[in-house]
């Protein structure tokens, strides 16, 4: 989940508490950041250096000029599709409210509710669309869970930060090589039913998984039970909905 592509990322909120978290969130994660505290200020920025904004995350609500009225300039001053823009809210929007953001040329729209684990998913979708189009058909969702696994013998422990129907992304502080074969113990949030996954790990950051909360290690699932199979495609299909990653 961290990226060696680092990517630009201007953050337009009147919260400094937000501006923070979410700062601290996206460089962990191998990004830059800049700030702006309104909407005026962001427009001037924007003049300053348009082309040094990979992505901006936008506050809908902010006093002077809101979110509405920064995509409602970027739109009348040819600045549209410049950089994408991802909206984010306190609050859950109104369908029409939705359907104007994507008039207004917003490229997503999530709450500040969502997890360290929601932002980066969400963002990266966003910054690298190619590298979303090259993956394997099975969509992958952000999740923070616990998970036991041996490997080589020995029992292990770790957190799985994003799952699909046919791997996992596991962070841990153990040292794992490429090609080794995990055996994991999972639940899924809000189930005590326990998954029993023998595995293969085809990737890892392993320079940066003691650094970082988001180093780890890309793993495929090679054996799961039909059973097993039925409720984890079920589980990332509604986890999908939750997040709009059809959507907005």
């Amino acid at each position: 989940m961290i990226t060696k592509d680092s990517k630009n990322v201007f953050i337009a909120d009147d919260s400094v508490f937000f501006r923070a978290k979410l700062s601290d969130i996206l460089v962990e994660a191998g990004h830059k950041v800049r700030f702006a505290k309104d909407g005026r200020e962001l427009i001037k920025e924007i003049r300053i250096d348009h082309d040094g904004i990979d992505l901006l995350v936008l506050d809908l609500q902010m006093p002077d000029i809101d979110g509405f009225g920064v995509l409602r300039w970027l739109k009348e001053n040819g600045f549209a599709g410049r950089f994408p823009v991802l909206v984010v809210t306190s609050v859950y929007e109104a369908a029409h409210v939705v359907d104007g953001l994507r008039e207004l040329g917003a490229a997503g729209l999530m709450t500040k509710g969502f997890t360290p684990e929601q932002i980066i998913f969400r963002v990266n979708r966003i910054l690298f669309p190619d590298k979303v189009a090259k993956r394997a058909p099975a969509e992958r969702v952000p999740v923070s869970m616990p998970v036991d696994f041996t490997v080589g013998g020995k029992q292990q422990t770790g957190f799985i930060l994003n799952i699909s129907e046919g791997g996992a992304f596991l962070h841990t502080n153990a040292d794992i090589l490429v090609g080794a074969m995990p055996h994991l113990k999972f639940s899924l949030p809000g189930s005590d039913r326990v998954f029993d996954v023998k595995a293969v790990v085809k990737w890892s950051t392993s320079d940066v998984q003691h650094k970082t909360l988001f180093g780890g290690y890309g793993v495929m699932f090679t054996s799961v039970s039909e059973e097993d199979q039925t409720i984890l495609k079920h589980f990332v299909d509604e986890e999908s909905k939750k997040l709009g990653i059809n959507n907005m």
